[in-house]
């Protein structure tokens, strides 16, 4: 009995260790998936280390990835089967085949990286491109970036699994392609934030008392640390104008509608 105790405390134990470590990998890609929000929307709303925020967002995340990953099974099991054909080569010509495809891999990580980051301060930019405007949701090129990149880490990440199992362990290559994988998974709640993160935005009642220069309507689409808020709006000239401000300016101003991003935005050039 005292052996089946231990065994079953031990068990426990280690699922602790695992759930915390799931939590907490949650918890970070939510923090990095509101932070690329923010950077692609061009607000500024505060941040703290601790913020339940993070939580939500990173579980949501977690529940994409996985949708992404039921999508692009298909494309997997493809992708199984060619490798498995591949193994039936040579190892020279194996191995310069997998150089090639690497180098293919690494490349792709770099545009997406590029790509992605170079998404900033939609809101106010005039005339967005065809990734600006997937961040205020008025296409779908954010979700097909999203799922080929989750494709191409799940695929890697088997490639990898499948080159450590062989004998002798990792070599370069395999090294070289743990780096891109790392660098794959950090990417996805990045590319998270920038094209799927709550995209909707709050029609405030009126403008709040003390802000100026700022024709109605007025949305909300940003909430921050320290009870911080973004307001997004157009000045009478017509051009799009970031407001921040605390919490308490807008208390007891009735929200009015929730649209997307891009219905706040408009039809106009910003």
């Amino acid at each position: 009995m005292a052996s089946i105790s231990s065994g079953i405390a031990d068990a426990a134990k280690d699922a602790g260790v695992v759930l915390a470590a799931l939590s907490g990998a949650a918890y970070g890609c939510g923090y990095l998936a509101l932070r690329a929000r923010a950077h692609a929307l061009g607000t500024d709303p505060g941040f703290a280390l601790i913020d339940q925020a993070y939580v939500f967002a990173g579980f949501r995340f977690v529940l994409a990835l996985l949708f992404a990953l039921l999508v692009m099974t298909p494309l997997l099991l493809v992708l199984d089967v060619i490798g498995r054909l591949a193994s039936r080569l040579e190892p020279g010509s194996l191995y310069a085949v997998e150089v090639v495809a690497a180098v293919l891999a690494g490349g792709v990580t770099i545009w997406a990286y590029v790509a992605t980051l170079g998404v900033n301060g939609v809101l106010l930019t005039r005339s967005p491109n065809w990734l600006g405007a997937a961040a205020l949701g008025r296409n779908n090129y954010g979700t097909v970036i999203l799922l080929l990149t989750t494709g191409l880490a799940a695929a890697l990440l088997s490639w990898c699994y499948g080159r450590f199992a062989r004998p002798g362990g990792p070599d370069g290559l395999g090294m070289v392609l743990m780096l891109i994988g790392a660098l794959l998974l950090i990417l996805l709640p990045v590319q998270h934030g920038v094209f799927h993160a709550d995209r909707n935005a709050r029609r405030l009642d009126r403008v709040p008392d003390g802000v100026s220069g700022i024709e109605p309507p007025l949305w909300l689409v940003d909430r921050g640390a320290s009870d911080r808020v973004v307001l997004y709006g157009r000045a009478t000239d017509g051009q799009g104008r970031l407001i921040t401000l605390k919490q308490e300016k807008i208390d007891g101003i009735a929200t009015t509608g929730v649209d997307d991003l891009g219905t706040a935005v408009g039809d106009r050039k910003i």
